[in-house]
């Protein structure tokens, strides 16, 4: 009888992992997605056996001798694939090589020579000596012509504004170094009443004009703060006196290659615009309160005159010299 209990147990276990086997495979983790390679200037070498998604080198090579499931997009450089690409092949400033093994899903464009070795498959069009026009390279990058467009715009205004500010943008770097809580807290609570306050204007009608000058100027005052907070990070790696303008470089590749990763590009923005809000209110306070003087604790210097002899003492000094004359 206990036998028989324990081969019934055994069954019923059984019977209960066969029912309960489709229920779990749907907790099953995805497999994951093959990774982008994003090269700002380098080199980009996919090795037989291993798989990538999308590949976007600014300057630089890539060499393809695996699978990429995306486009491979090259502004300046050179092209060579051996093995798979699932999307197309376009380099704007290059030429591109196609081995005997390599096999293209898409089109293959170049401004450059396309030199296709025999076997060589290609799904799409060849296209060589193409001229990129402005909005060709745009279409070319795909998903990630934004991240181009935004971060390049942030690099163009960040040097506009160490030309018109640079007096400036120290103040802001040493605020965020002696007072980061400050500027976050008052980044924070600017970067969400500067809409509601454009909002409120807006259907108050009478401030209709100046809701709505605020309101299309938001994106503007958000990268601002962007290239503050970008200077600030600079400046903790190449530190004074050296170069705001490199200072500056530094910090901007530092947010724009961390804003490549798909889940941290919106929280930087949103991050580096509070922050850098914060330090140029902390930094506009600071020089309000100290005669237009920045400094980090908002006061000035007090200055102590020398004392002034008197007339009377300066004629009795000058007669004793001229007694001894």
């Amino acid at each position: 009888m206990p036998r028989a209990r324990s081969v019934f147990a055994v069954l019923l276990a059984a019977l209960a992992l066969w029912v309960a086997a489709p229920a779990w495979a749907q907790f099953e983790l995805p497999p994951e997605e093959p990774r982008d390679q994003i090269v700002l200037a380098g080199d980009v070498s996919v090795r037989r056996g291993q798989e990538v998604g999308e590949v976007v080198v600014l300057r630089g090579t890539v060499v393809v001798a695996g699978v990429v499931r995306g486009d491979v997009v090259v502004l300046d450089g050179r092209i060579e694939v051996t093995g798979q690409v699932s999307g197309s092949v376009v380099n704007i400033g290059g030429p591109i090589s196609l081995g005997s093994s390599s096999h293209v899903l898409g089109d293959v464009i170049a401004r450059g020579r396309v030199r296709a070795a025999p076997g060589a498959q290609v799904g799409g069009t060849i296209r060589q000596g193409t001229a990129f026009t402005f909005r060709s390279p745009i279409v070319a990058l795909g998903r990630f012509a934004p991240w181009l467009a935004i971060w390049m715009s942030v690099l163009v205004l960040g040097f506009v504004l160490l030309l018109l500010a640079p007096r400036g943008a120290d103040a802001a770097s040493v605020a965020a170094r002696t007072a980061p809580w400050a500027s976050t807290g008052w980044g924070a609570l600017t970067f969400v009443a500067l809409p509601v306050l454009g909002a409120l204007a807006v259907v108050s009608l009478v401030w209709l004009p100046l809701g709505l000058g605020l309101l299309l100027a938001l994106f503007l005052l958000y990268s601002v703060g962007l290239c503050w907070s970008a200077f600030a990070l600079g400046r903790l790696i190449w530190r004074e006196p050296r170069g705001r303008t490199l200072a500056f470089a530094i910090g901007w590749a530092i947010l724009a290659a961390i804003s490549l990763i798909p889940w941290a590009g919106r929280l930087v923005w949103v991050a580096g615009s509070v922050f850098g809000l914060g330090t140029m209110l902390v930094a506009a306070w600071r020089a309000r309160g100290s005669g237009g003087r920045h400094r980090p604790g908002g006061k000035m210097p007090i200055v102590v005159p020398e004392p002034v002899e008197s007339s009377t003492e300066m004629e009795r000094e000058l007669r004793q010299e001229g007694a001894g004359l």
